[in-house]
């Protein structure tokens, strides 16, 4: 359908259309199927690596109070190992049967490896470095293997590397195994420990799996079903999407916000974000010191970034690194990971050029659900608020701090900023 189709289309033929879609069973089933509420979204863990290895590492442990022992652990286990030629495995299924599991270690951020699981009865180390919206870091597979090879020499090893499409790693040595595979094989167990497992235990695996498949995973079946109901109500799907306001408006009060207030500058435009700083970090010469050519041409070496995303209606702000001089950027990203509390859902690790050491909705996808035009303006409003009462000053303290630290490591005079 082209625009002149739409721009043809009268109230009656659009809301008999829009009606037949509304009625239509298929889309009835994806619209509850997405709009299900899941714990996982509601206290904001889709995007932090760090929180998605925490549960990882609870859910694989036998000895946490989840009811489901080492099941998890086994599968996870023989899946690997049945990637392995025959002759490449150094541990057997057998082996992985017969072992004693609930002996199983396991470390979280050990020498900054993501998981590390050691199962003294066979005896087995398994790395697992887990990568959802961030790249591998150069050489950083092959590091962490070397460490673990030194430490550990009597023991078997597997080296995995978790992504949501099951990349292959830089390294030959490792294992790849991807989110979606790690959602079946929790989906499975759910099935196969339906009559024993707690309910609560029940639910957040379910919720686990459900966040999986919305949000880190390609869904085959949802997306199957999308596209059938786009073939059968094309001129619907086209008139909506149409309708829909371009996420640049509704930053636009934001950005008007920014523009008058002195303790802000704008930084150059970009494509659904605003760019900005704080004023006073203009006389702070680390935080303008980025090759114009690499990243802004004003040289700032942290942002912040109000950003809307087309593919749904979140709106989150976000304070990214650039690539200014490596030491500072070692230094700055350093520092920022060991303030988890105030730097919420830093991005690990250390991006090539840039890297996300802060990020906040100011309006979620879920909270968003049913609102209209208005009231996702004034929501976005309040998120906006919030933000400047709770986080503005607290993050500038914060690099203030880190800025007077690399000073004095790098033997520089420290230097006070102008009020």
């Amino acid at each position: 359908m082209t625009n002149d189709d739409l721009d043809g289309l009268n109230l009656i033929e659009a809301e008999e259309r829009l009606s037949a879609l509304l009625d239509d069973k298929d889309f009835q089933k994806i619209d509850q199927r997405l709009h299900q509420f899941n714990i996982f979204e509601a206290i904001d863990s889709i995007r932090g690596e760090l929180r998605h290895s925490n549960f990882l590492a609870f859910i694989l442990s036998p000895t946490r109070p989840h009811g489901l022992g080492s099941t998890i652990l086994n599968r996870v286990l023989r899946t690997l190992i049945s990637k392995l030629d025959p002759d490449q495995r150094s541990v057997s299924v057998l082996e992985i049967l017969l072992a004693d599991l609930d002996s199983t270690l396991i470390e979280r951020e050990r020498n900054n490896i993501d998981i590390l699981l050691e199962i003294p009865s066979i005896p087995l180390l398994v790395l697992i470095e887990n990568k959802i919206f961030a790249a591998e870091g150069k050489g950083q597979l092959s590091r962490y293997k070397n460490l673990i090879k030194q430490k550990f020499t009597s023991h078997h090893k597997l080296y995995v590397f978790l992504t949501p499409e099951g990349t292959p790693a830089s390294d030959s040595e490792y294992l790849s195994l991807s989110y979606s595979e790690l959602a079946s094989i929790v989906e499975e167990q759910l099935e196969e420990q339906s009559s024993s497992l707690r309910a609560d235990t029940k639910l957040i695996l379910f919720h686990y799996v459900e966040m999986l498949r919305r949000h880190i995973v390609d869904d085959k079946r949802l997306r199957s079903l999308a596209r059938q109901l786009y073939e059968r109500h094309r001129e619907a799907f086209e008139f909506v999407f149409e309708s829909r306001p371009e996420p640049d408006d509704i930053l636009e009060p934001l950005r008007e916000l920014i523009e008058v207030d002195p303790a802000f500058e704008s930084d150059r435009p970009s494509p659904r974000r605003v760019r900005f700083v704080l004023s006073e970090w203009a006389n702070h010469k680390e935080l303008n010191s980025c090759p114009p050519n690499k990243w802004t041409r004003t040289k700032r070496s942290l942002l912040f970034e109000l950003q809307a995303h087309r593919s749904s209606p979140r709106i989150n702000i976000n304070l990214i690194l650039g690539p200014c001089e490596d030491v500072l950027r070692k230094h700055i990203f350093l520092e920022a990971s060991k303030n988890p509390d105030l730097f919420i859902s830093l991005t690990k690790p250390l991006g090539r050029d840039t890297s996300t050491i802060f990020m906040r909705d100011l309006l979620s996808a879920v909270a968003v659900t049913g609102m209209d035009e208005a009231t996702k303006q004034m929501e976005l409003q309040s998120g906006w608020s919030k933000f400047i009462a709770h986080d503005v000053m607290s993050l500038n303290a914060a690099i203030n701090q880190i800025l007077i630290s690399y000073r004095k490591q790098a033997s520089l005079p420290e230097r006070t900023p102008t009020k």
